[in-house]
């Protein structure tokens, strides 16, 4: 449950990067605000366009409850190696500063197919090295007041 002073309505053109947006109705996604270069980006949770992404600044066609504050947390029983298991569309990589979704630009501008968005920045830097997740979460509160607004599991073989 959310309490009415933990959202908004409105278009994601409004929203800011850790912001979920929840449908209200068939035609609307579930999106997740995260960052890109050229700054907020919707990424589409919902299985029409899961994992595809777009920048989304002033953007007035898609609409939903606006869950800003938002956190990310990781399974860390669901972790690989990207440096010897390629990185599958959905999963997250901590590298650097920065922890990623592994996602597909709307537009297919992509050579490879994915460009990844920033979910957290200004993260404590992390060797040369990276640790991706197959399962991670999207949670509001803290503690006993904690909730799970969203989960994500992606089949690894």
């Amino acid at each position: 449950m959310l309490s009415a002073s933990e959202f908004t309505v409105g278009s994601i053109g409004k929203a800011i990067p850790l912001t979920l947006v929840l449908p209200r109705h068939e035609g609307e996604e579930a999106i997740l605000i995260a960052r890109c270069s050229c700054g907020p980006a919707a990424l589409f949770l919902s299985e029409n366009h899961r994992f595809q992404w777009f920048a989304s600044a002033h953007n007035e066609h898609w609409h939903g409850l606006l869950v800003a504050g938002v956190r990310i947390e990781v399974d860390e029983t669901s972790i690989f190696d990207p440096a010897r298991l390629h990185a599958k569309l959905g999963t997250v990589v901590r590298q650097g500063t920065q922890l990623v979704a592994q996602a597909k630009p709307a537009s297919n501008r992509s050579v490879n197919g994915f460009e990844p968005v920033v979910l957290e920045d200004g993260l404590a830097a992390t060797t040369d090295e990276a640790a991706g997740f197959h399962r991670w979460r999207i949670v509001i509160g803290s503690g006993r007041d904690k909730r799970v607004l969203h989960e994500v599991s992606i089949a690894h073989s």
